[in-house]
């Protein structure tokens, strides 16, 4: 059972409010055949004729007590009143009275209901006749709500016919009761339920206003016996802030403080809306019992009955023969039925008997006893299990058993079965302290029936505040194989990656300093990956960062400062130490900004002595090796200026911008071949990495610098909604000096086919002499409500080629209808360049043995091109019919002619259920160093079958697809419930 449900009921019994609505009944006469009709209108004359004329000023009475006050203007007694037996008031005027805040609820005397009011239609009911016929013996039974339609046409609500192998838990008319309760909230809790269940109205409730707002009450008829029991009846309605009550009849005792209600109880406020037969609470124990009970719970939302219910005490209730759903009105695709449960909401535990859930009338799940959490507290019990298939592996099986060891600490024991490797014990164990917060994970397969060996993987993470300013951060990771996530891991953890790292750091963080301790450690799990190609370990990392803004002056100045200890098993060792102090003068205003700024970047090596080194262009016998240490110092100087224009064209509401922006860089050029690289590789070249102070990651390489850059960018901005209908953006870089500095390529970097995989050291690339950067143009647009693109190309003028380019379509009509399609080129120059430029150098036997000249290779197009990209992406999620939705990607390149991955799924989706299929092939364990091994034919890749089944507010079975599609499918929302 589902915790809001049982929240429901707690909230009728602070309450003294409930509800009823007249109604026309119709009978025919067997022997005249003509109608006779009882109902509202002849009551409402009823009341007119015994009713006094006019109507008298309401009485305030601070606090309630009986008998009641008379009302300042005296009313004629009735006859009925004169014959009335001793000790029975008369019917009563008019009151009104007003609570003191915190004071129990004394229900007051009402007043009669005037003819005018009698005749205000009443929205909380269908308007119109409704008859139904009896027997063969009996007549017609007609009721009329609201006014007499005379004949008119009028649309008639009928159930639909489903096939359902048992009876349904609500009939016709319990869920006519229902639509009359969803009538009566502020908002209809399904409007907008296929995707975001959480949406909230948009209005203030009003409870907070109960303990000082006054209790209203009015009827038809009040009587008080003997000064201590009053009795109302005839459309009893009873109002306080957002609570409203109807009902035919109330007593209330005021010697045992006892309210009962008869007939057609309805109540609402802003967080229930429930119907009863009869309630009677007694406020003084807190004590209540109803029967045929139906509530609507509009925030979760539910909806249910219960036969009867009882509450004991203050926190103790029973119930009986209950049933609800998350399905709105009219729909029962699946129920949850018990026949006894007890909720105690001190303890917050629940328990229910003989509890069964049923399915499209199905019954599917049966348990003779439940025990569950009624909110946030937790209890010990197994959770929903959960299933799948993987090409791999196979058909795998798990029913995880949630564990409550104590307040701060539990565990969750997740064994999971695989049909062709066998059992794998699983397990989590969370432990919560005042500085701390920690998670343990292990998983352990004692024998892999098809490697004859035991596999494992374990985590450990931590998160400490020792102060304000001090935390600590550890994300430990080992698995005990390269193929371990590949196999038994899900299928849609997105297992392409090569590395599994691990992280430990310790820092202080406060407004103009940062102080931050770290240890990294890699594990390669890409068989691919061996020797040079593996990362480096950071044992230890220490980064400093200072930053002071003077506000007397435009003056900013910063130092960033870094050590790290790099150790490696294949290639050279070093400690390396970095500083960068830095000042700066931003001047700004409304149109402009100028911000010179200058650097000193200081770098000292401590290199291990080995034969490492570096190839030197077109000599393969040639090697420098790596010196023992290296210092160098080297300041940086920019200039970075721009302008702001814009024009506000009124009748199209439109702002244009003009942004121009020039970016002047100066960096001295020094010899840096004689150090190695440990994290630094190039930027890939895109409009925003033009304003960069370095085109390289890292501190391994500063680059020389002697440019300009020139950009422009324009916008056309929605004055409106501020959105951006268009925005270009132009910008091109001006060389005064050949670029010297470059980053060599490891050896193994380079394309398979060059069979350099023994060699060791690294590959010197050329200088760079071109005068201008490839001319970049990036183009954005949200040109309508739900429809975006963006695109970029880069033009090199000194190849006449294209390098880059991109086009990415958007369309999102949120939540239901996404679809997304992009194609991306890169050409990988940087590695054609190398190869072109050391032709020589790789065409030597002695370095390259393979029988097959690589110059006869580097005429082929397709060998240059294997470190290339073009590839196209096409993603949706897009309704087919009756709430069934499409889901899809997929990912083709162009170069290789293959599939690189894709999944095709159905996905259905409503109000009170989510169902969800998806079959995925995907190449599993990408080398990311490698893109052309990757894409080859010889990758390795496998597929798989994945199903989900949620029941909204209930539970959930199979694999969570909601993160995979987050991840798959731009503009795709997790659903919050």
């Amino acid at each position: 059972m589902h915790r809001p449900l049982f929240l429901l009921f707690l909230l009728l019994f602070a309450r003294t409010s409930i509800a009823n609505n007249a109604v026309w009944n119709c009978q025919q006469d067997k022997a005249s055949k003509e109608w006779s009709c009882v109902g509202e209108k002849k009551q409402a004359e009823k009341t007119a004729e015994k009713a006094p004329s006019g109507r008298p000023e309401a009485v305030v009475v601070e606090k309630p007590a009986l008998p009641i006050p008379e009302p300042r203007t005296p009313a004629p007694v009735p006859e009925t009143a004169q014959s009335a037996e001793p000790g029975v008031a008369a019917a009563q005027p008019t009151v009104t009275v007003s609570e003191p805040a915190g004071s129990k609820p004394i229900i007051p005397v009402s007043r009669k209901r005037s003819p005018e009011e009698a005749k205000v239609k009443d929205t909380s009911r269908p308007q119109g006749w409704t008859c139904k016929a009896g027997g063969q013996d009996t007549d017609w039974n007609c009721n009329l709500v609201g006014p007499d339609p005379k004949g008119e046409a009028r649309i008639v609500e009928s159930d639909e016919h489903k096939f359902s192998l048992l009876n349904p838990a609500f009939d016709y008319k319990q869920e006519q009761i229902f639509n009359n309760l969803s009538a009566q909230l502020k908002y209809d809790p399904w409007a907008n339920c296929t995707i975001e269940m959480s949406a909230r109205p948009a209005y203030v409730p009003g409870r907070h206003l109960r303990d000082v707002s006054p209790l209203e009450v009015t009827s038809d008829y009040s009587e008080v016996f003997e000064n201590e029991i009053s009795r109302y009846t005839g459309n009893v309605e009873i109002t306080r802030a957002d609570q409203r009550s109807l009902s035919n009849a109330a007593t209330y005792d005021t010697v045992s403080e006892t309210l009962d209600l008869q007939g057609d109880v309805y109540y609402s406020e802003d967080e229930l809306a429930l119907y009863s037969n009869t309630a009677t609470l007694e406020l003084a124990s807190d004590q209540a019992k109803l029967r045929n009970v139906m509530f609507i719970s509009p925030s979760t939302p539910l909806r249910g009955r219960a036969k009867t219910v009882y509450r004991d005490n203050k926190f103790l209730s029973r119930y009986k023969e209950v049933a609800y759903t998350s399905c709105p009105p009219n729909n029962q695709d699946w129920v949850v039925h018990a026949t006894d449960l007890k909720l105690n909401d001190e303890t917050g535990k629940g328990a229910a008997k003989n509890a069964w859930l049923e399915f499209k009338g199905l019954p599917v799940f049966y348990s003779p006893y439940l025990s569950f959490p009624m909110d946030e507290r937790r209890l010990s019990g197994f959770l929903a299990p959960s299933f799948g298939n993987t090409q791999q592996s196979g058909f795998n099986f798990s029913i995880p058993y949630y564990w409550n060891i104590a307040p701060n600490y539990d565990a969750t024991l997740n064994p999971r079965y695989y049909t062709d490797r066998g059992l794998m014990l699983g397990g989590i164990f969370r432990l919560l302290t005042k500085y701390s917060n920690s998670i343990a994970n292990l998983e352990y397969m004692p024998n892999d029936n098809l490697r004859n060996t035991s596999r494992f993987y374990g985590s450990f993470k931590n998160t400490s505040h020792f102060t304000p300013n001090i935390s600590s951060n550890m994300d430990l990771n080992y698995v005990s194989d390269n193929q371990f996530f590949a196999q038994l891991g899900s299928a849609l953890s997105f297992p392409n990656f090569s590395y599994v790292r691990s992280s430990a750091d310790l820092g202080y963080n406060d407004q103009n300093i940062s102080l931050v301790g770290r240890m990294v450690n890699y594990q390669t799990i890409d068989e691919s990956l061996t020797g040079y190609r593996r990362p480096y370990t950071r044992l230890p990392e220490i980064d400093l960062n200072l930053n002071h803004a003077f506000e007397f002056m435009p003056l900013n100045t910063a130092l960033d400062g870094n050590f790290v200890n790099f150790q490696h098993d294949s290639i050279v060792n070093a400690q390396r130490f970095n500083i960068k102090p830095s000042v700066s003068f931003p001047i700004k205003s409304e149109a402009a900004y100028l911000t010179p700024k200058i650097s000193v970047q200081h770098t000292d090596y401590q290199l291990s002595n080995d034969n490492n080194g570096v190839y030197q262009l077109n000599d393969p016998t040639q090697v420098s090796p790596f010196p023992n240490s290296v210092t160098r110092t080297l300041p940086i100087v920019s200039l970075d200026s721009g302008l702001f224009f814009e024009k506000e064209f009124q009748s199209a509401s439109i702002k244009h911008t003009l942004e121009p922006r020039l970016f002047y860089l100066y960096i001295p050029r020094k010899d840096q071949n004689d150090i190695p690289l440990f994290d630094t590789s190039r930027y890939d070249f895109w409009y925003q990495t033009m304003f960069r102070e370095n085109r390289f990651s890292g501190s391994d390489r500063l680059q020389d610098a002697n440019q300009v850059t020139a950009a422009l960018t324009s916008r056309l901005i929605d004055s409106a909604t501020g959105k951006e209908r268009l925005k270009l953006s132009l910008g091109e870089i001006f060389y005064f000096q050949d670029r010297e500095v470059t980053a060599p390529l490891l050896i193994n970097y380079l394309p398979g086919w060059l069979n350099l995989q023994s060699t060791n050291g690294y590959l010197q690339t050329p200088a760079e002499t071109n005068s201008l950067s490839p001319l970049v143009a990036e183009i954005s647009s949200e040109f309508a409500d739900h429809w975006s693109a963006e695109t970029g190309i880069q033009w090199d003028p000194s190849t006449n080629s294209i390098v880059r380019g991109k086009a990415v379509l958007h369309f999102i009509n949120e939540p239901e209808q996404i679809f997304n399609i992009g194609f991306l080129y890169r050409q990988n120059q940087l590695i054609q360049d190398t190869i072109e430029h050391n032709l020589g150098f790789l065409s030597s036997p002695t370095v390259n043995p393979s029988h097959v000249n690589p110059t006869t290779l580097l005429t082929d197009k397709r060998v240059l091109e294997s470190n290339d990209i073009i590839q196209s992406d096409v993603s949706f999620r897009w309704p087919i019919i009756n709430n069934w939705f499409a889901v899809g990607r997929w990912q083709y390149s162009w170069l290789y002619n293959q599939t690189q991955e894709t999944f095709l799924g159905l996905e259905k989706e409503n109000c009170c259920w989510r169902f969800r299929v998806i079959g995925r092939r995907y190449v599993n364990n990408v080398n990311v160093t490698n893109f052309s091994a990757a894409n080859s034919p010889n990758a390795s890749s496998q597929t798989g079958i994945f199903f989900q089944v949620e029941l909204k507010g209930l539970t959930g079975i199979g694999e969570k697809l909601d993160k995979f599609f987050e991840q798959s499918i731009y503009g795709y929302q997790k659903p919050e419930k």
